[in-house]
């Protein structure tokens, strides 16, 4: 097994996994490699987004793929260790999932809600195409009332400070108050902080946000924060998705 092949089964899909080994560079061993093409032992070790994972375990993976929801709470990080001590979703998966996995659809540290966990590359990259129109939903609290015209904003597509137009949206408002609101927003696509730029882009900033809802998975199904299910595979088939 190649290095590109690693990555691609455990977590980006063929072009990214290349892409990412030749710009940034993955540790094989402590030794940072930038060929995607470079051979693997059994015996090595990868350390990918502060994760480490044997080969041997990739290996095995390949015919063993698993699925779980998470939910979680604010004051984690999206990741397996930091260097700094701030709480990780490894606390929270630590004795409940027994596989090496990696998330999908990150959510910032001071965010909540439905998250997925899996060690399938082909899934997690289906589930992030927007093409595939795999939809997710957000509860947010902002600082402030949205006009019609802000809200016909959100739904066309707004330019974020990167550079980048949004896809159209779905906004439904939930609650008004003097000084903010609570709005639900539906997406098809997941670029980083996305949420919390598009209300920037219109003057506005996220209170709280929370997702609600990712593709078919409900966070009904995981309702207490930390609570864990594992996916029925049943579902794929509401998302188009052929393992």
């Amino acid at each position: 097994m190649n290095l590109q092949k690693a990555l691609q089964t455990m977590f980006l899909s063929r072009r990214k996994s290349s892409e990412y080994i030749l710009t940034n560079g993955v540790k094989v061993n402590g030794k940072l490699i930038k060929e995607p093409w470079y051979e693997l032992n059994d015996t090595d070790i990868i350390e990918f987004d502060n994760t480490f994972i044997k080969v041997s375990d990739i290996i095995k993976t390949q015919n063993n793929k698993v699925y779980y929801l998470l939910n979680k709470p604010k004051g984690y990080l999206c990741t397996f260790k930091d260097e700094y001590g701030r709480n990780t979703i490894q606390e929270l998966i630590k004795n409940k999932i027994k596989e090496k996995v990696f998330y999908v659809g990150r959510l910032d540290y001071d965010s909540s809600g439905i998250l997925l966990l899996t060690n399938d590359g082909k899934f997690a990259n289906f589930l992030l195409r927007p093409e595939n129109n795999i939809s997710k939903v957000y509860n947010v609290l902002i600082n402030g009332v949205l006009s019609q015209k802000e809200i016909l904003k959100l739904k066309n597509g707004v330019l974020l400070e990167t550079g980048y137009k949004t896809l159209p949206a779905k906004i439904k408002i939930l609650q008004k108050h003097d000084n903010s609101s609570l709005i639900q927003i539906t997406i098809n696509e997941g670029k980083k902080r996305q949420i919390k730029l598009m209300i920037k882009s219109l003057g506005y900033k996220v209170i709280e946000l929370t997702r609600i809802k990712f593709g078919p998975w409900s966070i009904r199904e995981v309702p207490h924060p930390g609570d864990i299910k594992k996916i029925n595979e049943v579902d794929f088939a509401k998302i188009g998705y052929k393992k």
